[in-house]
């Protein structure tokens, strides 16, 4: 058993100051508390009327004062007990969404003000003495720190799960074509931070060919990676199938920062982004996932390669896309007399890709210039037009253009 030392009187003295000035603090307790709420209130990012009441600031800050007071004043660490309402007031400010730099600012402001206050109640403490209290205040203070800053980053990390969950239900619900509820829509939104009331669009990311499912996935991910920093506004991400869709504010620099992000190292070949309209409400943008959704199908047809696809642009794509038997129809109809000589179509598509000029579809197709004159006329001949200004006529663009689609 470890021999017994009894304290110096100088010691014993000092504790009972020390006892003292705790006593005098704990009857106190509630006006510290007071004035540390204003030392904080609206100064530090997040103690705000839109995150919390002041009553229930002072309720919470209360008993954390009290605990550390005692400790310091008894010399000792804080028990588990006591460490619970700093688990609890962590807890609150990651719902809140009070930054975590914020607690710890105010927890230190606290120690502050705890400092001052034993200091000047009951007699003067000698430099030493000085010098115990800010260093068992400040193990104090460290540990509240700890225990509620672990607190907190768990709430956040549960919390996020839950958001992300909410956020990949909304877009599933927005795209699926379903009626929607606008206040559930909006209602749903506030929950995970998003603007309802502003312009949104949608985004629908895949790649071309047969992408084994994890890299994909990565690919996916480095875009949307890419795209968080430079856009101000959450993004609401989910998918349809394999293809990964994105609901985002129509915020300013919104097509080139994906642009940027379809040309980010590691993006592999054939991936395209289908970008639909932006709709006034977050509400709305159901009919701009569709058009995402069909964006991204025209542009992985015309074989596109990290790039974005508007929706504006690919509509007669689009249209042929969605009525196929149609678009099948039209191109027999148009291109049978040419297809016993696909050059004539390969040479077809190259006369019109390059303005209807005879010298720049000959350097297009290797070939010398009086052998695209030569098929021309024959092609003409076939189609039974009179003029090559007439292979610009709608039905002629459509069926090259169905055609292609047909065989992606």
């Amino acid at each position: 058993m470890p021999n017994y030392v009894a304290p110096k009187e100088d010691e014993e003295i000092a504790f009972v100051d020390m006892t003292q000035k705790a006593q005098v603090l704990l009857a106190e307790i509630e006006e510290i508390a007071a004035v540390l709420v204003d030392t904080v209130w609206e100064r530090l990012p997040g103690y705000d009327q839109a995150r919390m009441e002041v009553e229930d600031l002072v309720e919470t800050v209360t008993p954390n004062l009290t605990a550390m007071i005692s400790a310091v004043a008894q010399r000792r660490g804080l028990a588990e007990g006591e460490l619970l309402p700093a688990v609890e007031l962590g807890r609150r400010r990651a719902i809140q969404g009070v930054p975590i730099e914020s607690l710890v600012a105010s927890w230190h402001a606290a120690e502050r003000a705890l400092v001052e206050r034993l200091v000047v109640a009951g007699p003067p403490p000698k430099g030493q003495d000085l010098a115990e209290i800010v260093q068992r205040l400040a193990a104090v203070t460290d540990s509240m720190i700890d225990a509620s800053t672990e607190a907190y980053r768990q709430t956040r990390s549960e919390a996020a799960a839950h958001l992300d969950q909410i956020a990949t239900d909304l877009v599933s619900r927005l795209s699926g074509g379903e009626p929607l509820d606008p206040a559930d829509v909006e209602e749903r939104a506030r929950l995970v931070g998003v603007p309802a009331q502003v312009p949104h669009r949608a985004a629908a990311i895949g790649v071309a060919g047969e992408v084994r499912p994890l890299a994909l996935a990565k690919a996916q991910k480095t875009v949307l990676d890419s795209l968080r920093p430079r856009l101000r506004s959450r993004i609401l991400a989910g998918s349809r199938g394999s293809t990964m869709l994105l609901v985002l504010a129509d915020d300013v620099g919104l097509d080139e920062a994906l642009a940027r992000a379809t040309r980010r190292p590691g993006i592999p070949h054939g991936l395209v982004v289908g970008l639909g309209e932006p709709r006034p409400r977050l509400g709305e943008a159901g009919a701009s996932c569709r058009e995402a959704l069909a964006a991204l199908e025209a542009g992985l047809r015309m074989g596109t390669d990290r790039t974005v696809v508007h929706f504006r642009r690919v509509i007669p794509e689009v249209l042929l896309i969605s009525n196929p038997l149609d678009a099948r129809r039209l191109a027999d109809t148009v291109l049978t007399p040419l297809r016993p000589n696909l050059v004539l179509i390969e040479t077809l598509r190259a006369y019109l890709s390059c303005g209807l000029s005879v010298r720049l579809t000959a350097r297009h197709l290797s070939v010398h210039e009086n052998t695209v004159s030569y098929r021309l006329r024959r092609i003409l001949e076939l189609l039974e037009l009179d003029d090559a200004s007439q292979l610009l006529r709608p039905d002629v663009i459509l069926a090259l253009r169905a055609d292609e689609l047909g065989e992606a």
